[in-house]
């Protein structure tokens, strides 16, 4: 205890030494602990379901799609096996439009789910009841479960929520029950407000070809995971054989829930983050061990003293150790307060439109982590000044007088070699910083084969009460159309499946007349656009040669094709593919048509490309579908300044029509990669923080260093030394240190570099410029961190100088 008090009594003494190493504590230990809470909040904590290890996600993988969804027969097969598994429920996902007496319609993301969904998870209504088994077949379906969230934003929390009677996709529903709070975990379930019945009616029951289930289950208490991934790859490969036109190629896994949350690439990122971090935590380590190296240095002669007096070892290094622990603890605490701002942060970039966000919770995890950091800090920078003490020889420090030690050359080139560590961290932190945000910054702003400035987007879909058929749809899109192109500011407006900002999700497979067919699970597939005349006006992509689509091409006329320029090299070379006839397979009977035109390539603005890369357009009007994004394409005015304009004449058309996220096409980007976004700040800081500590790291010991050699200085003034000669001295050695440590870390950049490229294929993750840019930075953060200290060595009075010494 009075050791304790002894080394609080220092510090106090030392008020800025103390605020400054907790401060690098706290901000190198929080970095650390920001990153832990991610990992611990994402991947370490279980989903918010009882026993959710027992909770499986089974995918039909295939070679177009590895997380492909499931046909309504292919379900209700293994539903009908299952009972050996366990239990196993299906749903879809998509949104549906809210309309009420004298309020605004509203888009929602909501769930058809199969009745015993909640009853797989092991879920309860906080409020009413679960889904009956009766009310999942047509005609019965009209009932709603909410979630606790949208309960308490859009009904105010009323008690009386249960019975009430409101319109969904235009046809009334009764609420049956509200969902509990943890079943928005944004991991899952988060953004989802609305859960209806699956309803699958008889026609849907026997579709194989339809894809679009995805499927939970859970396994038996008795039965083991090899088995159940057993049962359910035996299943799929049963399937491939008895149905091969549609299953053949296909193959069928299941993957524990918890391991979903995120994906491969995503865990990644995650390392990489956490790795980044402990880079900066080091750099801080070491900077904490150059400044209380150099305390220690600065009372050799009191320890000195003390074991002249008779101080055994342990003596002399209780005050260090205690020292080193109050300055962890300190740094440690304020690194959960560190750590709390950045997860607030994060918890705030993350928030989704309806009021999701990502929460990261600090459980005794996270302070465990935290405190785990603290104590192995505590050794790292308390080990060098401890060793200083044990190693110090009494009869010389006694004999020595004036400022302090300098510590001989061994002490010297140590705390030298710290800095040289420093900086070579600090460059294989910027510059793997600086590759990684290059790459994200060419990826968010590529945009081949399209434009986005100058454009408005919404997403429109269209309840199948209102809109039952393919001619009422049809007739939809046409007035739409007229709409929007009248609208005073319009150069073009376009309705189609999707737009090109993101990887099109509906991926086909299709034949080429006059070719062998291939073998089922063979085909050659294609991502399909359904498009309407005017989208390559909208979007400002090139028809290479052709024609675009136009209002002959309906419903009832002929079928026909727009390919992309990759598409068309890949099935015909350099053959001219206009006239050429090819079919969509898996959808049904062969729909076969003509290619009409072909399109420059197009690339998303998303970093996964995906595995398809092939592009097939067909007209909206000869597949008119629920789902649609409109495009609005300004003449001179801003984009925003038409957004209310088009929301009108949308809600003219249909009051019971809510047009989602309906903005400029470029916020549309910029919130959808959020993530890109955060993670680009994130490195930013890191690099940031990591140059600053390296830099004031070069500061001290430079500062430290001359304030020791004063002496020295004053006597070269004497014989004649002029203020550049002793500027340089201190200079060079500042210098020395930096272009060391630039050179050092430079080495190991170009292996971060490739670590990260390997990781992130899609990235350009390789520039020169960037690793000269950063190399020429460091130095020069250097150059300036020690000119200070060699101004001030400039400056010393040679008389005083002596006089003091």
């Amino acid at each position: 205890m009075l050791n304790l008090r002894l080394a609080l009594r220092q510090l106090i003494r030392s008020p800025g030494f103390t605020i400054l190493a907790i401060i690098t504590l706290g901000l190198g230990i929080g970095a650390n602990t920001a990153m832990f809470s991610i990992l611990n909040s994402v991947i370490l904590k279980p989903l918010p379901y009882p026993q959710s290890e027992q909770l499986d996600r089974i995918d039909r993988a295939t070679a177009q799609n590895p997380v492909g969804r499931v046909s309504p027969a292919d379900f209700l097969d293994l539903q009908r096996e299952m009972r050996s598994y366990g239990d196993i429920a299906a749903y879809t996902l998509g949104d549906t439009s809210l309309s009420e007496p004298g309020q605004p319609a509203e888009m929602v993301r909501a769930m058809r789910a199969t009745a015993n969904l909640f009853a797989v998870l092991r879920i309860q209504p906080q409020l009413g009841r679960d889904f009956l088994p009766r009310e999942d077949v047509p005609g019965n379906d009209r009932v709603l479960i909410i979630s606790q969230r949208y309960w308490k934003n859009r009904f105010g929390g009323a008690p009386d929520i249960i019975g009430r009677t409101i319109r969904v996709d235009g046809e009334p529903h009764e609420i049956v029950g509200v969902l509990p709070e943890s079943i928005n975990d944004w991991r899952h379930f988060g953004p989802y407000d609305f859960f209806r019945p699956l309803a699958l009616d008889q026609q849907k029951s026997g579709d194989r070809r339809t894809t679009n289930l995805r499927l939970i289950g859970r396994r038996s208490d008795k039965l083991p995971a090899g088995e159940a991934a057993g049962f359910i790859t035996n299943f799929g490969a049963r399937l491939a054989a008895d149905f091969p036109e549609v299953n053949a190629g296909s193959t069928w896994r299941n993957i524990a829930l918890n391991e979903t949350v995120m994906s491969k690439s995503g865990r990644s990122m995650l390392a990489m983050l956490i790795g980044l971090a402990t880079f900066v935590l080091l750099i801080g380590c070491s900077n904490l061990a150059n400044l209380l190296l150099a305390r220690t240095m600065a009372r050799a002669r009191e320890f000195a003293l003390r074991a002249a007096l008779g101080a055994s070892r342990m003596q002399l290094l209780r005050p260090l150790i205690a020292e080193s622990l109050l300055l962890a603890v300190a740094g440690g605490a304020f690194s959960i307060v560190v750590a709390g701002w950045v997860t607030d942060w994060l918890s705030f970039k993350t928030a989704g439109e309806n009021g999701e966000r990502v929460i990261f919770v600090f459980n005794w995890v996270v302070f465990a982590w935290a405190s785990a950091m603290a104590l192995i800090t505590a050794v790292a920078f308390g080990l060098a000044p401890a060793l200083f003490a044990l190693r110090l020889n009494v009869n010389e420090t006694l004999k020595s007088a004036g400022r302090g030690m300098t510590g001989g050359r061994g002490h010297r080139r140590f705390r030298q070699g710290l800095i040289v560590a420093q900086f070579a961290l600090a460059m294989i932190l910027l510059t793997g910083a600086a590759l990684f945000v290059r790459g994200l910054n060419e990826l968010n702003n590529s945009r081949e084969g399209w434009r986005s400035d100058r454009v408005v987007t919404g997403t429109v879909v269209l309840p199948t009460a209102s809109y039952a058929d393919a001619e009422k749809i049809a007739t939809f899109h046409r007035l739409t159309l007229e709409r929007l192109q009248a609208l005073p500011g319009v150069a073009s407006a376009s309705i189609s499946s999707f737009t090109p900002f993101f990887n099109w999700p509906d991926i086909r497979k299709y034949l080429v007349a006059g070719r062998e067919p291939p073998k089922p699970g063979q085909e050659p597939a294609a991502v399909v656009n359904s498009i309407s005349p005017g989208y390559f006006d909208t979007f400002q992509s090139r028809l290479l040669t052709g024609r675009a689509f136009n209002k002959s091409d309906i419903l009832t006329s002929p079928k026909v094709f727009i390919i992309s320029q990759a598409t068309a090299s890949a099935l015909f070379g350099t053959e001219d593919p206009i006239g050429r006839r090819i079919a969509q397979t898996g959808i049904g009977e062969a729909q076969w048509g003509e290619i009409v035109g072909v399109a420059a390539n197009v690339k998303s603005v998303l970093p996964d490309p995906g595995p398809v890369t092939l592009q097939i357009y067909q007209p909206i009007a000869q597949d008119p579908r629920a789902y649609n994004e409109i495009a609005v394409r300004t003449s001179a005015v801003a984009p925003s300044t038409l957004v209310q304009s088009i929301r009108d004449a949308m809600t003219q058309l249909d009051a019971d029509l809510p047009v989602r996220q309906l903005q400029p096409a470029d916020v549309t980007i910029d919130r959808a990669n959020y993530q890109t976004a955060m993670l680009r700040d994130i490195l930013s800081s890191f690099a940031v923080l990591g140059l600053g500590l390296a830099s004031l790291g070069i500061y001290g010991v430079i500062a430290r260093t001359m304030a020791q050699r004063t002496g020295e200085f004053a006597i070269r003034f004497a014989l004649g030394a002029r203020i550049r000669d002793i500027t340089n001295i201190v200079l060079v050695s500042g210098v020395k240190m930096a272009v060391i440590g630039a050179v050092v870390g430079l080495i190991g950049s170009l292996g971060v570099a490739r670590l990260l490229a390997s990781a992130n294929p899609g990235m350009q993750l390789s520039s020169p410029l960037v690793l000269a840019g950063t190399t020429v930075l460091l130095i020069a953060v250097g150059l300036v961190a020690s000119w200070l200290p060699a101004r001030r060595a400039g400056r010393i009075n040679p008389i005083e100088a002596l006089h003091a010494d």
